[in-house]
């Protein structure tokens, strides 16, 4: 059950539109999937006022769904994950980990800069589409003694709810979103009729 009222679901798909997060085009997502629509939230952080909004609307929905109880710190996989995982983890005084892709070369060689060893950790990214690319920070968080509790993105646009399912069962890992594709393209489509 959704913890996000209309109210502020009809304001972040405001912002959302109003700073050109939704494009349409020819786009190859992250899975390699074809899409005429794609999600660009690396641009909210370029608009202050909107991407503290939001930010706010999330630390409030993330208290309603009791889940600041449950994790002691966020990583937020690189890079589009991390202006929203450090954002949100200062909003709700939370310890943030630097988390890479690959282990640095030189000095401690760490994938994670931090130890969170049996420490409950919230993923947070801005989309996620098929879930693939969420793979290996799961894994660099389990390699590394953390326990991730939760995945939460902005915008989930995984087609079905059987991907959906098939996903927290294999990872062991729930999604929570503040909107779905669905929500931003029907916002679209209302405003073209509209013009």
């Amino acid at each position: 059950m959704s913890k996000i009222s209309q109210e502020e679901r009809e304001r972040i798909i405001s912002i959302f539109c109003s700073i050109n997060v939704v494009k349409y085009g020819k786009f190859t997502l992250k899975d390699g999937t074809i899409s005429p629509i794609y999600i660009d939230l690396r641009i909210l952080p370029n608009f202050p006022n909107e991407f503290k909004e939001v930010i706010e609307t999330t630390s409030r929905f993330l208290k309603r769904l009791n889940l600041t109880s449950q994790f002691d710190g966020i990583i937020a996989p690189p890079l589009a994950g991390i202006p929203f995982g450090v954002a949100l983890a200062l909003d709700l005084n939370k310890e943030f980990y630097l988390a890479r892709i690959k282990p640095k070369s030189h000095g401690t060689k760490k994938l994670i800069e931090g130890d969170i060893t049996n420490k409950r950790i919230l993923i947070v990214d801005d989309v996620i589409t098929s879930g693939s690319s969420k793979i290996p920070i799961i894994n660099t968080i389990r390699d590394n003694k953390g326990i991730p509790i939760s995945l939460f993105v902005f915008v989930n646009r995984i087609h079905s709810n059987e991907e959906l399912i098939k996903f927290e069962h294999d990872t062991r890992i729930k999604i929570n979103s503040l909107l779905s594709l669905d929500d931003l393209i029907n916002e679209k489509q209302l405003s073209k009729e509209n013009l």
